[in-house]
């Protein structure tokens, strides 16, 4: 069971693409189609629009308004461009030397767009023809979509983790760094929920209980649900890797299958089959190595619910003006995570931790 092939996606960049960036980061030493000057003006004005109507006043296409960037469309010097300028709520989970390290890197490797400028504001890359995944897409039955996705995704996983994102996995990461702001801060707690102390004892559980599976730790996406997937024909292409870094890829692959909707165990278990045999699992073929897979995916629903629960928490102090829409759906999710964290204890590992090194 090796490696299904390579992914129909865009071809990898070489190291001075034109308009592309080198593997520190730095721009392409090729003359491209924009300068930093360029990039750095197009996040000013960005920056200076306060909605929608402003960034269409300014000749840009909104396009998704997200909890943490202004993210919009525009052309420039013929290029078609995704401008996405960070605002301060996009450090409450990451550190500045880390953010669009991962955004870079999938962008070199073909896995993501390319990105001409990356820096603390924000980045600027090339924008992906085609049409963003729903959650009906990975649940309809529609195979070859679940082939070219799982090829996609075992592909970048298998990519290293850049130097500057080395650590524990993301999830406990971003986790810890949400809850610093919430100890400080502990009004934020809304009724329907515990106290920090148990909302804290609750992480350190579900972390300890999760470890006694030695969970396999990748090169993550760290949000990979079905809008962060763009079709265009045959091709799949990945994209806002903000989250990258060491992680769990049972994360990624529960969170692209979690949905409210009637779930296909089919068109699960078909993705697991393809993604198993591109990252060249052993005995990929297996019905053992597939239920396996498919336990280890379900694990992490309380987590994806856990992890937006933390969220959801924090966000009063960056929007105070849907306050109330934030703590209503920290308490959601926080009850879903209470619901599934059962699915935590199921099939520890029986012979102790063989965790190989992730990439």
């Amino acid at each position: 069971g090796g490696p299904v092939g390579p992914s129909p996606r865009r071809p990898p960049l070489g190291p001075n693409s034109r308009g592309a960036m080198t593997a520190d980061g730095s721009p392409s030493d090729v003359g491209g189609p924009l300068t930093e000057e360029d990039c750095e003006k197009l996040l000013d004005a960005v920056d200076a629009c306060s909605g929608e109507k402003d960034m269409e006043a300014a000749g840009f296409d909104p396009l998704t308004v997200g909890f943490a960037n202004k993210v919009c469309g525009a052309v420039k010097n013929g290029q078609r461009l995704v401008i996405k300028r960070y605002t301060d709520l996009v450090f409450l989970r990451l550190t500045p030397e880390s953010v669009g390290a991962v955004d870079v890197l999938a962008g070199q490797s073909g896995a993501g767009p390319r990105v001409f400028h990356s820096s603390v504001r924000g980045l600027v890359m090339e924008r992906l023809p085609g049409e963003t995944l729903g959650e009906p897409n990975m649940h309809n039955g529609d195979f070859e979509l679940l082939d070219l996705v799982a090829v996609a995704l075992a592909d970048f996983h298998r990519l290293p983790v850049p130097e500057v994102c080395q650590g524990e996995p993301m999830l406990w990461r971003t986790i810890d760094k949400m809850m610093e702001v919430v100890r400080k801060n502990p009004e934020l707690v809304p009724e329907g929920m515990p106290g920090l102390d148990a909302i804290d004892a609750a992480i350190g559980g579900a972390r300890a209980a999760l470890e006694r599976h030695c969970p396999k730790v990748v090169l993550g996406h760290g949000d990979f649900k079905p809008s962060n997937v763009i079709r265009d024909g045959g091709r799949v292409t990945l994209i806002d890797f903000e989250l990258g870094g060491p992680n769990y890829r049972g994360f990624d692959l529960m969170k692209v299958f979690r949905t409210a909707l009637p779930a296909s165990e089919d068109c699960l278990r078909h993705f697991l089959r393809t993604y198993a045999r591109q990252a060249g699992e052993d005995g990929a073929a297996s019905e053992e190595v597939l239920e396996g897979l498919a336990v280890e995916t379900r694990r992490f629903e309380p987590l994806t619910w856990l992890e937006a629960a933390v969220f959801f928490l924090t966000l009063p102090l960056f929007k105070a003006s849907e306050s109330q829409r934030w703590r209503d759906l920290a308490v959601d999710r926080w009850n879903k995570f209470e619901e599934t964290k059962h699915l935590l204890a199921k099939r520890p590992a029986e012979n102790g931790c063989r965790r190989e090194p992730g990439p």
